[in-house]
């Protein structure tokens, strides 16, 4: 699928972030009690089990840095637990214990499992297809994802929609967050999963199933066009609660060319205008200046962890975004965030008194992910 190109930095900057992400994705692995190599998502063990969309940012950003043999073993880790009824879980933990909600096993977030691990685990898959080439093996593990996919809660529109009066998370670094109605985030991991379906199935040359994962994906796409406030030349977060602009969701919306031309390049307006309210040391929060979630699952206090914390999963996203307006302004937020990793780790997220869980895998991956080496 077509995506924004990748941000272009020095020899030496890249060679320094693809050293640290090594290092990064060393220190999380771990082997599971039944002997398979499985990768936590921080060094410090903080969270204990195999993450589904933590290792598939993994993949999908380091996954040259990491073994074919072990990343095919930590799918079929997770692909063992599917529910009966298709659920993906969570994460399994290292005894292999699934985990279907998101949060603690004894206190979880929301009324139903995050809307977002089916997407993610079809995302995977096709990762390792496309970095590997075994698409046999990638083929014998299809049937789980077209059930995992069947579970996600959608409208007749095909939009992701979260029932407002018995709320669950939707994307999972926003899983104390309670979006409600139709979700934006979720519904864009839901186009993308049905696009690298189709384009995998169609490699294959499995044509008649991968139309209907297309038609799926078309159906999808003009939807989300709901969700853009012409206004604010952003896109909102959800329909019912939370309908706020979204800065994670507006990036990647413009990054998966999901967004229109017109519309990628105000949304880089939008974020070189108010960067310096929604970064720190290159670290990303979630909502505009000041600005904190309407409602939530848990109680996070305003400024900390999802709440108004500055993240680098996205980063990479913002940087790809800015870069159709202002190509320096983008190297300049990567170096800073590389700058910053060197200094402190890459942390999970920070706020300007707190440093939290450094060696947190996703930060590293998803940043590599969005950058290229410059040919200099």
């Amino acid at each position: 699928m077509k995506v924004l190109a990748p941000v272009r930095i020095s020899r030496d900057s890249y060679l320094a972030l693809e050293a640290m992400t090594r290092a990064v994705l060393k220190d999380c692995r771990r082997v599971a009690d039944d002997g398979t190599p499985i990768y936590l998502p921080d060094r410090s063990g903080h969270y204990a089990a195999l993450w589904t969309r933590d290792f598939c940012y993994m993949v999908e950003g380091a996954g040259h840095l990491l073994d074919g043999g072990e990343i095919l073993a930590g799918i079929d880790y997770l692909l063992a637990r599917q529910s009966p009824d298709g659920i993906i879980p969570d994460r399994v933990q290292a005894d292999g214990t699934a985990v279907y909600l998101a949060g603690p096993a004894d206190d979880p977030c929301g009324a139903g499992p995050p809307t977002d691990n089916a997407p993610f685990m079809a995302k995977l898959l096709c990762a390792y297809a496309r970095l590997t080439r075994d698409y046999a093996s990638a083929e014998e593990r299809i049937s789980h994802l077209e059930r995992a996919m069947a579970t996600v809660p959608r409208g007749a529109d095909g939009l992701v929609v979260i029932d407002r009066n018995a709320p669950r998370p939707g994307y999972g670094f926003t899983d104390c967050i309670a979006k409600t109605g139709k979700d934006l985030f979720s519904s864009l991991l839901f186009w993308e999963a049905c696009v690298q379906l189709a384009e995998t199935l169609r490699l294959w040359e499995q044509h008649d199933d991968a139309h209907e994962w297309y038609e799926r994906a078309e159906k999808i796409v003009h939807r989300l066009q709901e969700f853009w406030d012409d206004s604010a030349g952003m896109f909102r977060s959800a329909s019912e609660d939370c309908r706020q602009i979204d800065v994670w969701g507006s990036a990647y919306a413009a990054v998966v060319r999901v967004a229109s031309k017109s519309q990628a390049d105000r949304i880089a307006d939008w974020l070189l205008e108010h960067l310096p309210g929604i970064s720190l040391c290159g670290y990303i929060r979630h909502l505009p200046p000041g600005a904190n979630w309407q409602r939530l699952l848990k109680d996070v206090p305003p400024g900390t962890y999802q709440n108004g914390g500055y993240w680098a999963v996205p980063t990479g996203w913002v940087a790809r975004t800015i870069a159709l307006v202002d190509d320096g302004a983008a190297r300049r937020l990567v170096e800073e965030l590389i700058g910053q990793f060197q200094e402190d780790g890459a942390c999970e997220w920070v706020s300007p008194d707190q440093r939290v869980l450094p060696g947190y895998a996703a930060s590293a991956a998803c940043l590599l992910g969005s950058v290229q080496r410059s040919k200099a």
